[in-house]
């Protein structure tokens, strides 16, 4: 892939290879290895060439940063417990030749940075579940298979010693596997360290890579990356690691027709930074809870506590005033999981003001709800973010969307 888009880093990254001990020759050579729980929903693209080319591997590389940036990625402090597996990441990526920046972010996917992690048959730092290894026929893994148990998994280097053996697997594997199983179109092996053999959705791989780029980012210090909006802005990204998915715009039909969506939802996940697309003064701070569409200010230390709530559409949420006149310009920030500034107080673009969450939402995947409003007019956040993100058109969701009203209208005309 060559095209690129503001806010990468830097051109294609590294994955480790394997060897196959015998190629995949024929169509499902066995059962399909598979997880036994799918994973939750995900947005996906159309086509997976629409994402830019992802940041290189940044050679050598310094640990103390690397341990920063994995601290950054999982909201810990840089000498914790937590960022202290960065050593042991990197020297399992490093034996089983594969990228420590992906081995990373499959452990901020899969458990949030936990080793102790235990749900649905999912052990440890990279979730691992030993049953997808035990598919009768299939290949034998590249690991001992007293290596695949819960006893072993749940120690952080037994654990990411064996995923980045496995990683380097799928990664060798990955292209006869979609030749003999078929599936969604992906971009890599990262896909069925996820799945197994047949790949059904990109969009779980989106958010690993997404966590990666985010990483390498902070591990470079990348400035913050701006554009001139046609509103009369200078903005930063509301998200870190861009380009983000847009999965819904404004007009969008919500609650079966009864109201429109006032803004642009771009996936995320639980805990994500959300930050000020440009200075401004915080001018609510609070929720929209039934009864009250704007219960506030709410104190930042608070806050949280509504986060357990039943909440309206809006959830926790955020706005901030970029300009009063001689065009009052305001930005929204919804769903949060909590936020760190107060009514009045004043913020700086690129600045971290709350946390992704799912607050308010009803059925949808963990996204950041973000509005722009000009004189108190909704505007299409679209115009303001441009190539930080990818519009919603672009995604199976538009699609699934465009083939629901394209139903109802024939319904309706029956």
């Amino acid at each position: 892939m060559s095209r690129t888009k503001r806010g990468i880093c830097a051109p294609s990254f590294v994955v480790g290879a394997l060897c196959l001990a015998s190629g995949v020759a024929s169509a499902r050579p066995w059962p399909a290895r598979a997880p036994g729980v799918e994973p939750k929903p995900a947005h996906q693209l159309r086509d997976p060439a629409t994402w830019p080319a992802e940041p290189e591997v940044p050679a050598p590389i310094d640990a103390a940063r690397f341990q920063a940036a994995y601290a950054h990625l999982c909201r810990v402090a840089p000498d914790s417990p937590k960022a202290a597996l960065a050593a042991q990441i990197l020297t399992a990526a490093a034996a089983s030749q594969v990228d420590p920046f992906t081995l990373a972010a499959l452990g901020y996917y899969g458990s949030k940075c936990d080793p102790g992690f235990h749900k649905d048959g999912l052990y440890g730092l990279l979730a691992i579940e030993p049953a997808m290894y035990r598919v009768p026929g299939a290949p034998e893994p590249p690991v001992d298979r007293g290596d695949l148990t819960s006893r072993r998994l749940l120690d952080p280097t037994d654990n990411l010693t064996v995923g980045a053996t496995l990683l380097a697997m799928w990664n060798a594997q990955h292209k006869e596997l979609d030749e003999a199983f078929g599936g969604a179109a992906h971009r890599g092996g990262v896909s069925h360290f996820i799945w197994g053999d047949e790949v059904k959705s990109s969009g779980h791989e989106d958010l690993v890579l997404t966590a990666r780029r985010r990483m390498v980012c902070s591990y470079l210090e990348t400035p913050n990356a701006t554009r001139e909006a046609p509103i009369g802005l200078t903005v930063v990204s509301p998200l870190e690691g861009t380009p983000r998915v847009a999965t819904s715009g404004p007009g969008d039909e919500r609650d079966g027709g009864a109201r429109r969506h006032r803004g642009l939802d771009i996936t995320a996940t639980i805990g994500e930074p959300v930050r000020s697309i440009a200075d401004g003064t915080v001018i609510f701070a609070g929720a929209n809870v039934p009864g009250h569409a704007r219960k506030g200010p709410i104190p930042p230390d608070k806050i949280a506590r509504y986060a357990t709530r039943t909440l309206g559409v809006g959830g926790i949420y955020l706005c901030i005033e970029h300009r009063p006149e001689p065009r009052r310009i305001v930005s929204c920030y919804m769903h949060l999981s909590s936020y760190i500034v107060a009514d009045r107080q004043e913020v700086t673009a690129g600045e971290t003001i709350g946390f992704v969450g799912r607050t308010g939402v009803k059925v949808s995947p963990p996204h950041l709800h973000f509005e722009v409003r000009v004189d108190d007019r909704v505007t299409n956040p679209l115009r303001t973010l441009g190539d930080f993100v990818i519009p919603p058109q672009a995604t199976m969701t538009h699609q699934y969307v465009l083939k629901a009203r394209r139903a109802k209208r024939r319904h309706l005309h029956v």
